[in-house]
């Protein structure tokens, strides 16, 4: 059984002595015989499980070794027991004040050293076993919210003329240009999984006008534009981050940096973040992909028409930031098409 590790800091050779005589049997253990080598020892080594820090070192005593650990975030989370003087009550109170897990006091007194410091080992492994169980329920959420994704995008298969491999591209194309923005990790992991349900308002629209194949009526229009405010009730009042953010972009995914989109006519920085990025991915792939009222296009044809405009869409209609990130990630928005396409 591997022995878990304490760390004593101590200038004062018999009582490095003592305690190591004491603990040796029972813990691996590691000496530093003044609060720098301490902080040395804790970068080289694998990191201990207790520390028991004397306050009264020359040089560097134990407050300002503790503030340091506690400020370090590699080390703040290993709990710290002061040595103290028998008459050190102040030293044993300003300990506590600061965030010491307990104290012993000098001369030691073996039974209550060994009862300390076993008290205290345990209480560290149970915590660490908690952030554990924490850790491993929260991966199980994250799951369970993915998996709810995809069942929400399924759903919206059955409706829509799009198909699967349009899901799995925006997926791609929103992080990819997360990416370009510099987005951190969380944002561009959380973007993929909510991207693909800014249509799933659709499923309440009716088939003789999603599956039109000519220009719809103004009426149908009318009804057509409402799958942005309809997909954001169904996903709305979730605690799940995923869904948090697929509320924005299936509002206003078809919002316009000029004012000019809809459903409320949102202008320029009022529209999401997250919106804006789906509204050019949505452009290059509905643009790509062949639908009842019009042909695909090839990948230079429909960059021309984003960065360029041919009437009906204009640079206009995007932040320039993130048009300047989709120019440079052309090569891969093209390679993304290719590797999930439809054919």
């Amino acid at each position: 059984m591997t022995k878990h590790t304490i760390l004593i800091v101590d200038d004062t050779p018999s009582n490095i002595k003592i305690l190591n005589d004491l603990l040796k049997g029972e813990y691996r253990i590691i000496i530093a015989t003044s609060g720098r080598d301490a902080l040395e020892s804790i970068d080289k080594e694998n990191l201990p499980d207790l520390i028991l820090l004397d306050i009264m070192m020359p040089d560097m005593d134990g407050y300002e070794v503790f503030r340091q650990l506690k400020n370090s975030e590699h080390s703040k989370n290993i709990p710290v027991i002061f040595i103290t003087t028998k008459d050190g009550t102040a030293d044993e109170q300003m300990g506590l004040d600061l965030g010491a897990a307990d104290y012993i006091t000098k001369p030691f007194n073996p039974p209550i050293v060994v009862s300390r410091v076993r008290n205290q080992m345990k209480l560290h492994l149970y915590q660490e076993h908690l952030e554990e169980l924490v850790s491993e329920q929260t991966s199980q959420l994250r799951i369970g919210y993915i998996d709810t994704v995809h069942r929400l995008m399924l759903a919206s298969e059955f409706k829509d003329e799009e198909t699967g491999e349009h899901i799995k591209r925006i997926s791609y194309y929103t992080r990819e240009l997360s990416r370009e923005l510099g987005m951190d990790s969380n944002f561009c992991d959380l973007i993929f999984y909510a991207s693909p349900m800014h249509d799933i308002g659709k499923v309440a629209i009716p088939d003789a006008i999603l599956l039109k194949p000519g220009s719809f009526t103004e009426e149908e229009w009318a009804v057509m534009k409402t799958h942005a405010a309809i997909g954001a009730e169904i996903l709305r009042g979730s605690d799940s981050p995923y869904l948090e953010m697929a509320v924005d972009i299936a509002a206003s995914h078809h919002e316009r940096w000029d004012g000019k989109g809809y459903p409320q006519g949102l202008l320029g920085d009022e529209i999401p973040l997250t919106a804006r990025i789906m509204n050019i991915s949505d452009q290059y792939d509905a643009l790509r992909s062949k639908r009842p009222y019009k042909p695909a296009f090839d990948h230079g044809k429909t960059v021309e028409i984003i960065c360029k405009g041919d009437g009906r869409t204009t640079p206009d209609h995007f932040d320039p930031q993130i048009l300047s990130a989709f120019k440079r990630s052309l090569d891969t928005f093209e390679d993304i098409f290719n590797e999930y396409s439809d054919h």
